[in-house]
């Protein structure tokens, strides 16, 4: 348990630092932090786990493939570079694809837009004029303040009236 929460902790320090700091770094800085942090943590891992390498022996079988599979890599590579280089680094032509004009993709969504738009306005159109009646039928317009010297704001909290 004592490791659990240090962890958790190191880890939303590190989502913080991504999410905040690292937006604000040009690449070049942060390829370098890290080739750095890679280098540190590398040194760390190996001098932390150097005795657990010499002591692991499963490994000393593989040795014996080791230049069997440079050469296939070498062959696999000569033999891609070499059809690159026959083929003047070309690539096969695409049929060309006719493409829809923008107007007929953005149709539905601008008549979408528009339909909501209007159906907002009306909305809005209506609602001030429900609160002008009932401004003109408690005698609240802007004719009988200005009138009788009244303030242009409320006078009592809403939490009064409640």
């Amino acid at each position: 348990m004592e490791l659990f929460l240090p962890s958790i902790l190191v880890i939303i320090f590190a989502a913080l630092v991504v999410m905040i700091l690292l937006p604000n770094f040009s690449p070049l800085v942060i390829v370098i932090v890290s080739i750095l942090l890679l280098t540190a943590s590398t040194y760390h891992h190996f001098q932390f786990f150097w005795h657990e390498y010499q002591d692991s022996t499963w490994q000393a079988s593989l040795k014996i493939f080791a230049p069997g599979i440079i050469i296939t890599a070498v062959f696999v590579y000569i033999f891609f570079a070499g059809g690159i280089l026959l083929t003047n680094g070309s690539s096969p032509s695409m049929p060309s694809m006719e493409l829809p004009s923008a107007s007929t993709a953005t149709n539905p969504l601008t008549s979408a837009i528009n339909t909501s738009m209007s159906a907002v306005s009306t909305a809005a159109n209506s609602i001030s004029g429900a609160a002008g009646a009932i401004t003109s039928s408690l005698g609240l317009s802007s004719a009988n303040q200005s009138r009788r010297g009244a303030n242009k704001g409320p006078t009592t909290s809403t939490l009064a009236v409640v």
